[in-house]
């Protein structure tokens, strides 16, 4: 089971698509907003190696319940079919 963290911006046309297609599938997620706060924008950059919005941060737990190292993404039309690939194992 996946959890996902959705970066996004309020001018961000794909971060817009994103999050409908999102909540069309049902899917949770929390989002943080970069344009509300500069150290979420930070940690788009830690977790992503960019500042580019929409920033998809997809986390899974190990059998033992740690983290196992999240698989993410910048940007949701250039990386739409692995994204909806792992949505649909959520």
């Amino acid at each position: 089971m996946y959890e996902l963290e959705l970066y996004t911006h309020p001018l961000c046309s794909d971060c817009k698509e994103s999050k409908a297609y999102l909540d069309e599938q049902n899917v949770l997620y929390t989002e943080y907003d970069v344009s509300k706060a500069a150290e979420k924008e930070d940690d788009l950059k830690k977790q992503t190696g960019s500042k580019v919005v929409p920033g998809f941060v997809f986390t899974k737990k190990s059998l033992l319940g740690k983290m196992k190292k999240p698989l993410v993404f910048t940007g949701f039309e250039r990386n739409a079919s692995e994204i909806k690939s792992l949505i649909q194992k959520m």
